[in-house]
């Protein structure tokens, strides 16, 4: 009788620990802003009544106006072109369905936006995504 029971005790914990697990999988709640979109070959950001484009080269554009930036600055935009392309398909194929991988596309977009806001003045309100 003492085995039965051990088992059942330990079906339940093992299941409630497979429960917090999945519970726990779900690392963040990812708030989205602003609105993104990939046209031609080129990323759009659109904040509020301003209009980006930025090239895969990491050439950044106001609405029509080519924007000066220096080689860091470039390098800067075309990486996060890079993280756009990527990780873009993904959020959008799974819509609502938060996972590890969404987590980590977010925190990559989030660190890559705050070095774009400090060093690229045009863009220093931009930001896609934050997390709770």
């Amino acid at each position: 009788m003492k085995i039965k029971l051990y088992i059942k005790n330990g079906c339940g914990l093992l299941i409630g620990l497979s429960i917090s697990s999945a519970v726990a999988a779900v690392e963040c709640q990812p708030l989205w802003h602003n609105n993104l979109s990939f046209t031609d070959e080129k990323l759009i950001l659109e904040h509020e009544t301003q209009t980006f484009t930025i090239k895969d080269n990491g050439q950044l554009y106001f609405d029509i106006h080519k924007v000066n930036l220096n080689p860091e600055q470039s390098h800067l935009l075309a990486q996060y072109y890079q993280i756009i392309a990527t990780d873009l398909p993904y959020v959008l194929s799974h819509g609502q369905r938060i996972d590890t991988q969404l987590c980590d596309f977010a925190a990559v977009r989030i660190d890559q936006e705050n070095q774009i806001r400090q060093h690229i003045p045009a863009l220093k309100n931009w930001h896609s995504v934050s997390l709770e």
